[in-house]
């Protein structure tokens, strides 16, 4: 399933000497709510910036993944 919504924050960090990026996101249809994932540096566009309009997607209410929309 894929969601559209904004980018409202992020942090990178180290897990074992591996990139990870912490992100915070509201959905298009609920933006004040904001939610959480850690996913790996390959999961995530790089060059996303906070208030970018992005693309989540879940499996099984877990995000697998979190691109820069292209709507």
């Amino acid at each position: 399933m894929e969601v559209e919504g904004r980018l409202e924050g992020k942090q990178q960090y180290l897990l074992h000497g591996q990139p990870y990026w912490r992100l915070f996101y509201t959905h298009a249809d609920d933006p004040e709510t904001i939610q959480q994932c850690q996913l790996a540096e390959h999961e995530v566009d790089p060059d996303l910036e906070v208030g970018d309009a992005i693309r989540i997607t879940y499996l099984l209410r877990t995000v697998l993944e979190i691109r820069r929309s292209t709507r």
